[in-house]
């Protein structure tokens, strides 16, 4: 029997109503679970906060500019979930949850009994995770819809590919049928070859999901963000050897979102 979702509780950065950023499916609307706490440092993150612990979450009462509550950490899986149903007003509004991070399956437990609740609640269950905890996956792989796994590249994270990781978290997507996209962020000093490498090694491990360039989006002031120029040199480089290749930024920071 599984443990109460009021017995189980998250470390959580924020919960706020927003639209999808990355990957395929950008621009759809959805409620975002960010949970605390990443054993990876990317070079290129964008959310250093959610590292530690904080006191409280940021918790958004109504979309889309409603006040925002400041409730103690770590929160109960209801807690989430009542945050979420309130935020899905009317019903549907939203088509999907992103339970995202950090790394959110540093938490199985928790993202599977939040998976539950949210399909009672008839939205989808979206995971982004950084594609390196494959056990992680196979305890939470039968109540969530899709995982989008990332593939770190060295050049834009500065830390050596977790390749073995990569190829069994992949290899049981795969199995399921559940993989959204390979992510592979880039950055200006990412060479063409690296990036065929990684095309390579997601064709032949999880070959039915897109494999998505995201350019990186460096700290205002900071270099990183590669050039159209270099973005054709890495989509060709992919297309040669990877069937469906997509170029997607971060479109919620264009938006000027969350």
């Amino acid at each position: 029997m599984s443990a109460a979702p009021d017995t189980i509780r998250v470390p959580v950065l924020e919960i706020f109503s927003s639209f999808q950023g990355e990957g395929p499916r950008v621009g759809e609307r959805q409620v975002f679970v960010r949970l605390a706490k990443c054993d990876l440092r990317c070079a290129f993150c964008d959310t250093p906060e959610s590292y530690p612990t904080p006191d409280t979450a940021r918790v958004q009462v109504a979309a889309p500019h409603g006040r925002e509550e400041r409730p103690e950490n770590p929160l109960s899986v209801q807690q989430i979930l009542d945050a979420v149903r309130r935020l899905d007003e009317p019903p549907g509004l939203h088509a999907a949850v992103s339970i995202t991070g950090g790394e959110p399956l540093l938490h199985p437990q928790a993202v599977h009994a939040l998976a539950v609740g949210i399909r009672h609640l008839s939205l989808r269950v979206h995971v982004e995770t950084g594609g390196h905890r494959p056990g992680a996956v196979r305890h939470v792989l039968d109540v969530v819809d899709e995982v989008s796994p990332d593939l770190k590249l060295e050049s834009a994270t500065g830390a050596p590919t977790p390749w073995a990781a990569h190829e069994e978290t992949f290899q049981i997507l795969e199995a399921a049928g559940k993989a959204a996209a390979v992510k592979a962020v880039v950055g200006a000093d990412t060479p063409p070859e690296e990036v065929a490498e990684a095309a390579v090694f997601a064709a032949e491990h999880l070959p039915s999901a897109p494999f998505v360039i995201q350019p990186m989006t460096p700290p205002a002031g900071k270099a990183g963000r590669p050039t159209l120029y270099h973005l054709y040199h890495l989509h060709d480089a992919a297309g040669r050897v990877h069937p469906d290749v997509r170029i997607i930024p971060q479109m919620h920071v264009y938006l000027g979102a969350r």
